[in-house]
């Protein structure tokens, strides 16, 4: 049967409180070594038994049964229940000897500590260290003539008794400051110790006076025995009761840490005092300045924390990258700005497009630019002003209330717009601004318990900036309005990333029809959203979202892996169709882009001929050489490239001349008003004829009627996209759809059949 621990404590006690009162009986020597013998037994078997504490109650175990030893050859010397002092001058050389177990004790005692303060620091252990020192001091000077007197045993044997009330009273003021340190989360482990070596004091300090006749009722010596029989019992308990939860902050260096040594310091210059007037017995000056030096090495050692702490702290609010105070740091000054109700603006800028530069080129060069945009930024601080970097490519910039933001706003941007030189490239990066003030304008958070005035400053601060960076960079101020909004566009982004991870994101198609046979040559994979309250959702509803919040990646890549398993399907039920997919500028300067579409290739089994890759003239001229290095690693994987939108980004025809692309894709823009414009239909026919000069096919999308795309014949276009041939349509239609086209060449009249697409 297995007993809660508080019943087995409760036993323990009982027993040896019973065992106590035998050592009134004629049997009381042999009761007491068994009771000794028994306890020492069980304190022993902790460490063997339980792994947890074991080096600690190790220390405990081996202590007391070097006190435990030399008490039971004391006593079996004097042949009673009861030491005498005949017994302690033929073993005064163990009773010295004994005195070594304390360091033990203190050892486990401070291991104890160290298991629940999560640092303790050296100059705790000094404590202990010069308590002991203040104390022999004074022993010798007051104590020790007065025991040799009484007892007749010697100086030795005279200040090993001494010695003893004094080391417990140590080991009782470390379980007593480990009780102040802990509070409430002590336990009863902590608790029983400190109730042990308070009992161990009493009785050792009572077997003193016993000794030197001070106290000689007979039952005396039986009560000392008991306790100490008791604070070993105490300790047993202790070191079988449950580990203890909880652990308390750190033990810092604030005044209540020069107490001791206040106290030490004290007692040493009264004892040198006392030494000069009257002369005190030996060692008594030796361990009084022993005791000035103790203080002096404890005033070092607390200087040298003091230190070592202040450069922690200082290195807790910096962030190691730029040198700039950190988030934590910024934290601890807008609550500072809000509890003393102090007018401040708060600015939080964010780094456009700096997601990209960190993929394309690498983090080593995303830590240059985050470094310059710092250097940038820190000439702009007005005084009383603070730049920290909040995290990423984020900076928060506090201002007095009587430093206009918008201005610093503006100048921030400009700094941070211009060129720079980056390593050996060129580079130049725009940001984005939220402006924030304090006190708020609308309403007072403080009057709200659960709201964290200093946190809700931090996140108007944060929707404004996305407000700035949904308009194109720049800044803009708080406005509630805007603030809903940014929250409603904050959720969508949150449900596109579970949306995302829960396969929600499809592929509608879109069929691309050779305009001369009239047959379906390829089809464009255009995502869709099938979100679950607000059903499919079109691109334009959330791409510039995936954009803004880094999600583009996870969208390319689940959207190319539809395609290319729906193609692959396609083409092993006889549909041999091209297969487009749209690059974002994130997507085409992410180096790992063709080791994706190669991953997508080898899962599918897709034709990489199949594969058209379209990339707008902006995604190009974003960086055109890394764009350049990207598309020639797709075109070695066999996949052709598209440029789509042509005519409507930074046209160019210098990249058309060097870039090994397989098609022009003219935008929508032009086909709207062809029919009605001869300047637009010249434009048509010119960029077919260059098209066709460098080797490329020509394909406009944006065909709605037959006249359109019988005048785009006309004027040399190869391919055609719209609403004329099938508004997108889902996989699953894709084959019914291929099977009732009917070819139908330009300029032709299109059957009742040909008609049906959705």
């Amino acid at each position: 049967m297995t007993f809660p621990p508080r019943r087995r404590a409760t036993g323990a006690l009982l027993l040896t409180g019973a065992g106590a009162a035998g050592l009134l009986s004629p049997w009381a020597l042999p009761t007491y070594v068994v009771l000794l013998v028994g306890l020492l037994v069980a304190l022993a078997a902790r460490p063997l038994v339980r792994p947890e504490g074991r080096r600690v109650w190790g220390a405990f175990g081996a202590g007391a049964a070097a006190l435990a030893g030399t008490q039971l050859v004391l006593l079996l010397s004097s042949g009673q229940a009861d030491v005498t002092a005949a017994a302690l001058v033929e073993h005064r050389e163990l009773a010295l000897l004994a005195l070594l177990a304390y360091p033990v004790l203190y050892g486990g005692q401070m291991g104890l500590l160290r298991r629940r303060v999560r640092e303790l620091l050296p100059s705790a252990w000094l404590d202990g260290v010069l308590t002991l020192i203040a104390l022999a001091a004074a022993g010798c000077a007051f104590l020790v003539g007065p025991v040799v007197a009484a007892t007749g045993v010697g100086r030795a044997a005279a200040l090993a008794l001494v010695a003893r009330p004094a080391l417990d009273l140590l080991l009782l003021s470390v379980a007593l400051a480990t009780c102040g340190i802990l509070g409430r989360r002590s336990g009863a482990r902590t608790v029983l110790l400190a109730a042990a070596f308070g009992v161990l004091t009493v009785a050792d300090t009572a077997g003193v006076a016993r000794l030197c006749g001070v106290l000689d009722a007979p039952w005396t010596g039986a009560a000392v025995d008991a306790g100490r029989l008791t604070a070993l019992a105490l300790v047993a308990v202790a070191a079988w009761s449950r580990e203890e939860e909880g652990v308390a902050g750190d033990v810092t260096t604030g005044w209540t840490s020069m107490l001791t040594p206040l106290v030490v310091l004290t007692t040493s210059c009264t004892l040198l005092a006392v030494d000069h007037v009257h002369r005190l017995p030996s060692p008594t000056v030796p361990l009084a300045l022993l005791g000035l030096a103790g203080v002096g090495a404890k005033a070092a050692v607390v200087f040298r924390e003091v230190l070592r702490l202040a450069d922690s702290r200082r290195l807790a609010l910096t962030d190691d990258l730029t040198g700039l105070p950190n988030r934590r740091a910024l934290a601890e000054a807008l609550r500072r700005t809000t509890t003393q109700d102090v007018p401040a603006t708060l600015l939080l800028l964010d780094l456009d497009g700096f997601k990209e530069v960190n993929d394309t080129h690498g983090h080593a060069w995303g830590d240059r630019l985050l470094r310059l945009a710092a250097e940038r930024v820190q000439p702009l601080v007005p005084p009383g002003g603070l730049l920290a970097r909040v995290g990423g490519d984020e900076f928060a910039l506090l201002l007095p209330g009587d430093v206009p933001a918008g201005d610093t706003a503006a100048r921030v941007g400009a700094a941070l717009g211009e060129p720079a030189l980056v390593g050996s490239r060129w580079t130049s990066t725009g940001s984005s601004t939220g402006v924030a003030t304090w006190p708020l304008t609308d309403h007072d958070p403080r009057t709200d318990p659960g709201t964290d005035p200093a946190g809700e400053l931090l996140r108007r601060a944060d929707a404004a900036m996305y407000v700035a960076k949904r308009a194109g960079g720049g800044w803009a101020s708080y406005d509630d309005d805007q603030d809903r909004a940014a929250r409603a566009q904050r959720v969508l982004a949150e449900e596109l990333a579970s949306g995302i991870a829960a396969g929600q994101l499809t592929a509608h198609y879109q069929p691309q029809v050779d305009v001369r046979s009239g047959r379906t040559v390829g089809l464009e994979a255009l995502v869709r959203w099938e979100h679950p309250r607000r059903g499919t959702l079109a691109p334009g509803a959330f791409l510039d979202l995936a954009e803004s919040h880094g999600l583009m990646a996870e969208v390319t890549g689940t959207v190319l892996r539809r395609a290319a398993r729906d193609a692959a399907r396609w083409h092993r039920q006889g549909h041999r169709l091209r297969i487009s997919v749209n690059l974002a500028t994130s997507c085409l300067l992410n180096p790992a882009l063709p080791l994706l579409v190669e991953q997508v290739l080898e899962e599918t089994g897709l034709d990489p001929a199949a594969l058209v890759l379209e990339i707008t003239e902006t995604t190009l001229m974003a960086d055109p050489a890394r764009s350049r290095e990207t598309i020639e690693d797709l075109l070695r994987l066999g996949t052709s490239v598209s440029i789509d939108d042509y005519g409507t980004g930074y046209s160019s025809l210098a990249y058309l001349q060097d870039l090994p692309a397989a098609e022009l894709k003219l935008d929508r823009a032009f086909t709207v008003r062809l029919t009605g414009d001869p300047r637009t239909a010249a434009i048509i026919a010119s960029t077919a004829d260059l098209a066709h000069s460098l080797g490329l096919r020509m394909l406009v999308e944006g065909v709605e009627d037959a006249e359109t795309l019988r005048r785009l014949a006309e004027l040399g276009v190869d391919e055609t996209q719209g609403y004329h041939h099938a508004r997108p349509m889902t996989a699953a239609d894709v084959p019914g759809w291929l099977a009732a086209q009917v070819p139908v060449p330009a300029g032709a009249r299109a059957p009742r059949a040909a008609t049906l697409g959705r």
